[in-house]
């Protein structure tokens, strides 16, 4: 036992430990052998977490690299001279704002994160009426599913009920799932949103009429770091993905005592619902 045990203290955990007789030995040596296997377990575990960090920290790395060069790229256009009316400056304008809203989605990313990691999920819910509220969210999220060349479907009508929420959050998890949506559709497809009104919740749908969730991916779409697989027409001005949205997105709304799930048929398209618990 004591060389299996500096086995593991030097990080091998594949010897197995053998033991001939039917005693009471016999049963700590099995528990020390579950153990073992325990151990093992973990460090398989650790290992994937570690992998999957350096992963993202890496593709993050690169897509803010991207939006950032366009930026300066534009910026140093304008300072040289190169707009030469208002219609072209406004056009300028316009893709830099477009890259920089890439770029604070993914710090946002970042920090959601890291705040999951350390168990301190900022979220400050406010008591507040859902209609103007989400009417205001929705129109500029409206606005950038048409610019994507998607037929976008607004809510009929908005349920006016208090409910305890921390806006800029549930804006995060409706914009995640929105750009979730975009990559996995084409120019010509629909995004729709609902909202009602049920037994003690306000209930959110965001619908897509896209290729779908394939079948292998649906058990980990709400894990850490997963990246699905996009849509062939993704576009490259839509939000690139870190992995960490739909975790994003769980993690806020439980924060708020709700809950959020899926359905999807490959090839069909997918809806997403969450909910927000009425005060």
């Amino acid at each position: 036992m004591k060389q299996h045990a500096e086995a593991i203290l030097k990080g091998n955990y594949e010897q197995q430990i053998q033991y001939a007789r039917m005693d009471e030995l016999d049963e700590l040596f099995g528990m020390f052998d579950l153990m073992r296997e325990e151990i093992k377990h973990l460090n398989i575990q650790r290992i994937k977490q570690e992998q999957a960090q350096k992963e993202l920290i890496s593709n993050i790395s690169h897509d803010l690299k991207t939006p950032i060069t366009t930026v300066k790229a534009y910026i140093d256009a304008i300072l040289e001279g190169i707009c030469p009316d208002p219609e072209t400056m406004l056009e300028y304008v316009e893709v830099m704002r477009t890259n920089t809203d890439k770029i604070a989605r993914l710090v946002d990313d970042l920090l959601i994160h890291a705040l999951q990691e350390l168990g301190q999920i900022s979220v400050d819910p406010r008591e507040q009426y859902s209609q103007e509220l989400l009417q205001h969210m929705l129109k500029p999220i409206g606005h950038y599913v048409r610019s994507n060349g998607l037929v976008y479907v607004e809510p009929e009508d908005i349920p006016n009920v208090l409910i305890n929420i921390d806006t800029v959050r549930i804006e995060q998890v409706i914009s995640n799932l929105v750009s979730n949506a975009l990559k996995h559709t084409a120019p010509g497809d629909t995004i729709m949103i609902k909202a009602e009104l049920e037994t003690g919740h306000l209930k959110i749908t965001i619908t897509d009429t896209g290729k779908g969730i394939r079948p292998q991916d649906m058990p980990f779409i709400f894990e850490r770091y997963f990246k699905g697989q996009a849509s062939t027409a993704y576009r490259e001005h839509a939000l690139e993905g870190s992995g960490l949205g739909l975790s994003i997105c769980k993690t806020i709304i439980e924060a708020h005592g709700g809950q959020i799930s899926f359905t999807s048929k490959e090839g069909q398209g997918t809806t997403f619902h969450f909910t927000l618990p009425n005060c």
